[in-house]
């Protein structure tokens, strides 16, 4: 109880519990709450506001003594909670030592109960072991002593009326016991049969024939069941069939049930159109499709409806659906396929590899198809089916497949299409390819100056390349007579001029039919594919770019030494096009499929690498004779330079030669610029400029210059320049710069030349070729020329 004459409010009263502090009342709060009231408010003492401090310091030691009393008080409420939480501990261990000793009682009673249990078990197992025993034993001789009786009755009576009852019988467990027990009969006849006891063999055709009455009858049922497809009896049908299954493995009803359902019949009325046979034999038609896929649909259909339907009539479908599948590829897709592929092979070999490609793939779809189908539907866990799907898939292809048949025929395909265009080609050019003057000009090369540097295993063999060509020209050989002995009305030989040229067009016939064949190969012989893509990568090489773009060279090679135009260099651009064109091929189609065998892709590589170079060294022969040729015509233009055009009393137009020149540049140019383009255009462009300069610089070193005549020589130079600048390449203008400098050399003042000459182009022309020119000035005087030009 407090005795202060200051007692506390109410309101601070309230504020002193421990549930203001413990909700979260900080000591701050409780200090601004307690003094908030205390304020003297309007009140200023010596200008200041007055504050009488007595309330404030006897209500903050009341506050204090209260707040003792409630540590006080917290501290009696904690000891108190203390003592009964260790009460309360105690008191659970003490439940749970109790609820241990209570477990371990009853673990003890069920480890009794349980020893108990396994001994009883033990002495009955071997009591239900006997009883068991005993009771197949009871069963067996039952089935025994009924199995005797009735072969005691069909020996002596040739019936037995038991057994009659349990096959005319409505209930299941009677008929198959009644086909169980004529199945046994007919195994106990026959064991104790005697053929010199007539009896013995005349009861097994008695039980025999009982036992064809019951399956005839049987079966008539299960037709009848079958019968109505709106509403057909399954119950009944899968009845039949345990039954029968019981007495003969169902082998009849199988075929009953297979021959009610047999797709034969239904798809022999599915006709559908022949294919395009004329467009499956042009190599130009590539989106060529046979129209059978209709029929695989229907055969999709029906064999999973024959699926579904086994597995409701049948316990296992399994034999049934095999036999399904076998008669399906045996008969439907054999006929078809055979009847196709027997028919392409009287139309081309291209139109039969098509045909088989094409059906190969879609049966093997088919195939897949079947088999997800049959895994889905659970009717092949083991990969029964599966097995016979893939062998019966195998066995319609293997006649036109395997033993090299197929390739042996893509070959030929291959050869037919390479055969018409180099045909064609060399009867344009006969008389150009067998005169072989660029081949033979190639192969007397020095190899150090044209062919690129190859380790010798690495060198093209130019003989096993001699042997092939020899063998596809006896082929060719023989294909002419061959048309020629069966030529009829309606075939004409081609027109020369039509196919003179190198095309592309020809080009891309053959890379079609190569990668097309590729891809047959893939998939036709996939373990066979490097050694047989290497076989095709030699008929593109050796048979058609040796014959075809290697007689195209020829024919360039033979415009080149007539030189009649400069059309010929069309060819550049032509070739470089179709040997892009064939290199893409190899390198993206042909030399991966022999990654994993290194020793076919060297020989792929060796021999692309062979024929690429001998393509080049061509083209570069036939380049170089056509800058000798230019070289000789530029020359003669030069030649009508006249000695008195540049040492001369007046000036006038450009002289002769400059205009004959000046016009036979840019016809030229014109020339080539039709002919060919982009880099080989650049670079041919180059080698003519690099050479008219040379000419140039060469030919003014032979005529005397006075001042006018240099003039006139400034001007030709000028127009020369202008024509090479139209060329558009910069290189080339740069280079000519040195012409109108040393045409300043001949205009210029005597005291001039000697700072001329360490300026521009001239500055790094050796002394001795300028003092040539300076020499052909008509002022220079060999006696003080050291002098007077400070040249040395």
């Amino acid at each position: 109880m407090s005795f202060s004459i200051y007692e506390l409010d109410e309101n601070i009263l309230k504020l002193l519990t421990v549930d203001n502090f413990l909700n979260g009342m900080s000591v701050n709060d409780f200090i601004e709450e307690i003094s908030k009231d205390h304020f003297l408010k309007g009140a200023e003492v010596n200008n200041k506001a007055y504050l009488d401090p007595k309330p404030y310091i006897r209500t903050f030691e009341s506050t204090l003594r209260e707040l003792k009393q409630l540590q006080i008080h917290a501290n009696d409420s904690k000891v108190k909670n203390e003592r009964s939480v260790d009460s309360y501990e105690l008191k659970h261990s003490e439940n749970v030592l109790d609820l241990n000793a209570q477990i371990n009682h009853a673990t003890e009673k069920f480890d009794l109960l349980d020893t108990q249990i396994s001994d009883v078990s033990s002495k009955i197992n071997p009591l239900g072991n006997t009883l068991n025993k005993i009771t197949n034993s009871r069963d067996r001789s039952q089935e025994t002593i009924f199995l005797i009786r009735a072969y005691h009755g069909f020996f002596t009576k040739e019936q037995y009326l038991p057994l009659e009852t349990l096959r005319t019988s409505r209930k299941l467990d009677d008929k198959l016991k009644c086909a169980k027990t004529v199945r046994n009969l007919l195994n106990l006849a026959k064991k104790v049969s005697d053929e010199k006891i007539a009896k013995s063999m005349k009861c097994i055709s008695t039980i025999e024939s009982f036992g064809d009455v019951m399956e005839k009858e049987l079966l008539r049922k299960f037709e009848i069941a079958s019968e109505d497809e709106g509403d057909i009896d399954f119950d009944m049908m899968n009845e039949i069939a345990k039954i029968l299954f019981e007495y003969n493995e169902g082998i009849n009803v199988i075929q009953t049930f297979v021959i009610k359902n047999d797709i034969l019949i239904h798809e022999e009325n599915n006709d559908t159109e022949e294919p395009n046979w004329t467009l499956l034999a042009d190599p130009n038609y590539n989106d060529f499709k046979l129209d059978h896929q209709s029929v695989f649909d229907n055969l999709k259909f029906e064999i999973k409806a024959r699926a579904r339907m086994s597995r409701k009539v049948f316990a296992d479908p399994i034999p049934v659906v095999k036999i399904f599948i076998q008669r399906m590829y045996a008969q439907i897709i054999r006929n078809k396929v055979t009847s196709l592929l027997q028919k392409s092979l009287t139309i081309s070999s291209l139109a039969h590899v098509r045909v088989l490609h094409s059906l190969f793939t879609m049966v093997g779809d088919f195939t897949g198809d079947i088999k997800d189908f049959l895994t889905t539907e659970e009717f092949d866990k083991d990969q029964e089916l599966s097995n016979i799907l893939d062998q019966s898939y195998c066995d319609l292809f293997v006649e036109y497949i395997g033993d090299n048949v197929y390739f042996s025929r893509e070959k030929k395909n291959l050869e037919e299409i390479v055969y018409e265009i180099i045909h064609k080609f060399n009867t344009a050019n006969e008389t150009v390819i067998t005169n072989k003057l660029l081949a033979t000009r190639v192969e007397n090369l020095d190899n150090l100056e044209y062919t690129p540097q190859r380790p010798e295993n690495d060198r093209f063999s130019f003989a096993s390349e001699r042997k092939r060509m020899n063998e596809f020209t006896k082929y060719v050989t023989a294909k002419i007579i061959e048309r020629s002995g069966s030529r009829n009305s309606d075939y004409s030989e081609p027109t020369p001029n039509e196919y003179k040229l190198l095309d592309v067009a020809q080009v891309e016939t053959v890379l079609k039919s190569v990668i097309e064949s590729v891809a047959r190969i893939l998939e036709l012989v996939p373990n066979k594919a490097p050694e047989y893509a290497f076989e095709i990568l030699e008929i593109l090489i050796i048979d058609f770019g040796k014959l075809y773009i290697g007689g195209g060279l020829e024919v360039v090679y033979d415009e080149c030494k007539k030189n009649n135009s400069l059309d010929y260099l069309g060819y550049f651009n032509s070739v470089s096009e179709l040997l892009f064109l064939i290199s893409s091929c190899i390198k993206r189609i042909i030399l991966p499929i022999a990654t994993n065998i290194p020793s076919i892709k060297t020989r792929m590589s060796n021999l692309v690498n062979g024929f690429v170079a001998q393509c080049e060294i061509s083209l570069n022969i036939i380049l170089k004779d056509t800058l000798e040729q230019f070289k000789f015509k530029f020359q003669n233009l030069l030649s009508k330079q006249k000695k008195k055009d540049f040492n001369c009393s007046n000036i006038e137009d450009d002289t002769e030669a400059c205009e004959l020149v000046s016009d036979f540049l840019v016809e030229l140019h014109t020339n080539i610029s039709t002919a060919m383009n982009g880099t080989n255009l650049e670079k041919i462009l180059i080698k003519i400029g690099m050479e008219v300069l040379h000419q140039l610089l060469e030919h003014y070193k032979k005529f005397t210059v006075n001042s006018i005549g240099g003039i006139v020589l400034t001007k030709d130079v000028i127009r020369y320049q202008s024509v090479i600048d139209t060329w558009e390449i910069p290189e080339l203008s740069e280079q000519f710069q040195i012409l109108k400098e040393i045409g300043n050399l001949f205009t210029v003042q005597a005291d001039l030349v000697n700072s001329l000459i360490k300026e521009g182009q001239l500055a790094h022309m050796k002394p001795y070729t300028v003092r040539q020119y300076i020499s052909k000035r008509e002022d220079f005087n060999p006696s003080y020329a050291d002098r007077f030009f400070k040249f040395k």
